[in-house]
């Protein structure tokens, strides 16, 4: 009897040992998912369902995978100090600011003061890739194929050179600002925004 008692000791205390240890990997999963909170909070603030929000967060994660950078609002993605892409919310067509001065606005009135922005789509849909940093930049991926459109909204006046795969001239823009609704992304990799 005495050796059941142990045992059945020894269980129990097992079974409590197990039961904090599942606790804490709980409160570090917890953890864990705290950062993307905020994130979750600027969805609902800007009216997105939980479908929406979950949806918009898996694209930036394949995003960030292929491309890299870092997320720093629910559909915005930092590539670095002077370029960033928003994501369009699933069920719209258009990229769209979720937070900051432009909240609720769309492409391309989202493209803020001094910035060149580049969108995968025609009529400005689709991912928005904004430069506002002055220098050479590479459209994130493999190039953007067909179809596409761009608005420069840099200091009046300022063109923005297109190149191709391997660094040669493709179209140079018009004076800021102005926009092209139909371009074509086929043959451009590079972007020089000023």
């Amino acid at each position: 009897m005495r050796t059941l008692r142990r045992t059945g000791l020894t269980l129990a205390a097992t079974v409590v040992g197990l039961s904090a240890v599942l606790a804490g990997a709980g409160t570090a999963s917890a953890t864990a998912a705290a950062p993307q909170s905020p994130f979750a909070a600027q969805g609902r603030g800007a009216g997105l369902s939980s479908t929406q929000i979950t949806g918009l967060q898996k694209e930036v994660d394949a995003f960030i995978a292929t491309s890299g950078g870092r997320q720093v609002a629910l559909n915005r993605v930092q590539l670095s100090e002077g370029s960033a892409v928003v994501l369009t919310v699933p069920g719209e067509s258009r990229a769209r600011d979720l937070t900051g001065a432009r909240a609720g606005a769309f492409a391309p009135g989202n493209c803020g003061d001094k910035n060149f922005c580049a969108y995968k789509g025609a009529n400005y849909t689709g991912y928005e890739f904004t430069m506002w940093q002055c220098k050479t930049w590479e459209l994130p991926g493999d190039g953007w194929g067909r179809g596409g459109s761009w608005y420069n909204n840099q200091t009046p006046g300022t063109r923005a050179v297109m190149y191709g795969k391997h660094m040669q001239w493709v179209y140079t823009t018009p004076r800021a600002p102005f926009g092209d609704p139909h371009g074509n992304w086929a043959p451009v990799w590079f972007i020089k925004n000023c």
